[in-house]
């Protein structure tokens, strides 16, 4: 449905993993979208979305002062503060948000959520977890990475945030498991390890890697070159993602290859019910030293959440220019 609409991506400014799942949805979508980083005055950039949406229009307009005029076709809102400029802008814009708003669903056109997250409405599009731009078609796993031998277990790690800290010795337990899995485990003798880091994983935790895997073949990102992801997904034979990141065990699914979820200590509820609808639909599995390596089933929500979108014919009635 690629018409020439004018289309807004609002995200909360910093959320670089929320940003990633908006420009998914309107670029495969919309096609050509604006990009607006969104970093509200300080009386409201707090403010639960329950409160703000009950403000007189003069205290929401104020809000979104310095988002100039004229009002896009179509805003596609995430985060905290996007979704403040979604309930100030509604009357006179189409309204997507992405994941759980904090407020009703009715006040916008259309919420995308993830089913963990337990939004309800006839306007909610559920999904079983983040959307992403990853085609595994077009990957193309780096030369440079070639040398390591086959078979290969790619390793996403995750890293401090609001939900956890990532200890000293979870890296060395993680370490000892990673050696341990590739030496008992019969269809990965001789695998090496193809492990990088996220933006949030503690600089510290490289060194421990080292230290700790001696005597294995392995590949850590150091943080300073090209990061390899997601194209390292397309030569690797199983993948191991720590269980705080949502949006990495959603982008490893798309693969249809053996997808294991390292425990990280997360106790938060929806991690509990995402993972267990994750395991539910052999999507992935728990990661077990002697873990069964069959290829699990594909999970791409994009192209389901599109359709979704386009059989709900809510754009404005007019001639796309």
């Amino acid at each position: 449905m690629k018409k020439k609409y004018i289309c807004w991506v609002c995200v909360d400014a910093l959320k670089v993993g929320t940003w990633k799942q908006a420009e998914a949805l309107a670029s495969k979508w919309i096609g050509k979208y604006e990009k607006k980083p969104i970093h509200l005055p300080s009386w409201c950039r707090w403010m639960p979305s329950k409160i703000f949406a009950k403000l007189p229009v003069f205290l929401k307009n104020m809000a979104v002062k310095s988002i100039t005029d004229p009002l896009p076709d179509i805003i596609i809102a995430a985060g905290r503060q996007a979704v403040l400029v979604a309930l100030a802008l509604k009357h006179g814009t189409k309204t997507v948000v992405l994941m759980n708003p904090g407020v009703s669903p009715n006040y916008f056109d259309v919420v995308i959520a993830p089913v963990h997250d337990q939004v309800d409405g006839k306007n909610v599009i559920c999904t079983q977890g983040a959307i992403h731009a990853i085609q595994p078609e077009i990957l193309v796993f780096p030369r440079t990475l070639e040398k390591y031998t086959n078979p290969r277990v790619g390793v996403l790690l995750g890293g401090n945030s609001v939900h956890g800290t990532y200890k000293d010795e979870l890296a060395i337990k993680m370490a000892n498991d990673l050696r341990t899995f590739i030496n008992l485990n019969s269809a990965l003798i001789g695998a090496s390890l193809i492990i990088t880091p996220s933006r949030r994983t503690p600089l510290k935790w490289l060194k421990i890697f080292e230290r700790n895997l001696d005597g294995v073949s392995y590949w850590i990102w150091n943080q300073k070159t090209k990061n390899p992801y997601p194209n390292l997904l397309k030569g690797v034979d199983a993948i191991i993602v720590c269980e705080d990141s949502i949006s990495m065990a959603s982008e490893a699914c798309v693969m249809g290859k053996p997808v294991l979820i390292y425990p990280t200590g997360i106790t938060k509820l929806k991690f509990k019910r995402f993972y267990q609808q994750l395991f539910a639909r052999k999507h992935a599995q728990p990661f077990e030293i002697k873990a069964n390596l069959n290829n699990q089933l594909v999970l791409n929500e994009l192209d389901k959440v599109i359709e979704q979108l386009n059989k709900m014919n809510f754009f404005p009635a007019k001639n796309p220019t």
